[in-house]
């Protein structure tokens, strides 16, 4: 571990240089739960907000591993088919063939996002995520979908007859002792009430009031009042690697290779390799990136996680493009042991 983590250090430490990221916490755990973690950098662009242990970051798509997990936490108790569909369940969704267990998968055939339009409001958005058409037959292809993953959020609430905060907090912050991850609304009083300076800042919008901080980044979580399936949680690196951990049991992982298609499986990516045409996949490596600069990965042959949190997107998302490419290299640093 501390050879793989010196890597990483080395990588954070030069992306920070080269001023993709202003800083990075990181980490990675075992399955018999030993941890090694880091600081570098800032918070912010002020010199005197350096990245603290307890910093606190918007995971963006990261959420969805969090959604995926309290599907699984269902069929470990015994309380949830997968192949239930979507309608029985939320009946005003309009493809009544469409299943959860399609949907952890991103293989639905429901596209990435709903329609963008200006002025868009909640109404317009769910009434967009339960009519949009589909992009394949279900079942058939994959396609990362945000869609899929709100419907799962919003099939939560109805599940559980609780928000969907309630319904996460029941289901796995408080059964993995996540004590400062979950969603910044009303609903989390102990998240909300916290300093604003406790959380990375995101991106400078306007239209939203200028920079974002304890604020969810993602424009559709945000309509959703704050909390959604497929982005809205915030976490310190602590509690992420709790969460990575959590991964990292054999009964979770039999569900993960039991529930695998192609390329994916509840939540998560299996890590490619070999070009786009005809790429190997490795079965045992496992990651998950956030739009904010967020990531989560799984090696199941050594049986450790890792979590790297950073807020890329400060103070806007111009850097994107490069750090699409950039990113990969802390899953493949963690991989290459």
């Amino acid at each position: 571990m501390q050879t793989v983590m010196e890597n990483l250090t080395r990588i954070g430490q030069r992306l920070i240089d080269q001023t993709p990221l202003v800083g990075v916490n990181m980490g990675m755990v075992t399955a018999d739960n030993q941890k090694a973690q880091t600081a570098l950098g800032l918070r912010d662009a002020n010199l005197t907000h350096p990245v603290q242990a307890n910093t606190i970051y918007d995971l963006a798509s990261l959420t969805k591993l969090y959604t995926a997990a309290a599907y699984v936490q269902l069929v470990r108790q015994s309380q949830f088919d997968l192949d239930k569909t979507i309608q029985t369940v939320l009946p005003q969704f309009n493809h009544p063939e469409i299943t959860f267990r399609q949907v952890l998968q991103h293989n639905s055939g429901l596209p990435s996002s709903v329609r963008k339009t200006n002025h868009l409001t909640r109404d317009m958005l769910l009434s967009d995520l339960y009519n949009r058409e589909l992009m394949s037959a279900p079942g058939t292809e994959i396609h990362y979908s945000d869609v899929g993953y709100m419907l799962l959020g919003e099939a939560l609430k109805v599940l559980t007859g609780q928000p969907l905060e309630q319904a996460m907090q029941q289901l796995v912050f408080e059964p993995l002792g996540l004590h400062e991850t979950g969603y910044r609304t009303p609903q989390m009083p102990e998240l909300y009430a916290l300093p604003t300076e406790r959380f990375a800042p995101t991106e400078n919008v306007e239209e939203r009031g200028g920079l974002l901080q304890g604020t969810v980044d993602d424009f559709k979580a945000n309509l959703l009042g704050g909390a959604a399936g497929h982005a809205g949680i915030f976490s310190t690196l602590a509690d992420a690697l709790k969460f990575t951990h959590f991964w990292l049991d054999p009964e979770v992982i039999a569900l993960l290779q039991a529930n695998r298609f192609d390329f994916r499986t509840l939540g998560w990516h299996y890590w490619r390799f070999g070009g786009e045409d005809n790429p190997s996949i490795e079965q045992d490596w496992l990651y998950q990136t956030g739009f904010t600069g967020t990531i989560m990965a799984l090696n199941l042959k050594t049986g450790e996680g890792l979590a790297v949190l950073t807020n890329r997107v400060f103070p806007d998302r111009t850097v994107y493009d490069r750090w699409r490419v950039d990113r990969y290299q802390f899953p493949q640093a963690f991989f290459a042991q």
